[in-house]
């Protein structure tokens, strides 16, 4: 899925954790092995909200689909390819 980032929503380490299905200690390894990248941000270590950029770079990294209740919904409306994803989807026959 694609991902139409929010530029006004921050998102918790915790939240990013659990969309990625890992521990928050993982997740916490996982953001310490970026630092370098993140500290380039302006990202604090001590930060529990990640602004846009940061949220933006850890889902490209990590392959994080957010949920669409986290993404732009005027964006995400608009969207051609999300659009055609939910015409194939309610044109998919349902298998049982």
């Amino acid at each position: 899925m694609i991902n139409f980032y929010d530029k006004n929503r921050f998102i918790s380490k915790s939240t990013l954790a659990e969309l990625a299905d890992v521990s928050p200690r993982t997740f916490r390894r996982y953001l310490q092995s970026r630092r370098p990248i993140l500290d380039a941000m302006g990202i604090s270590p001590k930060a529990q909200k990640l602004p846009p950029q940061a949220v933006r770079y850890i889902c490209e990294d990590y392959c994080i689909d957010l949920p669409p209740e986290l993404q732009n919904q005027e964006a995400l409306s608009k969207s051609p390819i999300y659009q055609n994803f939910l015409r194939m989807l309610q044109e998919r026959e349902p298998f049982y």
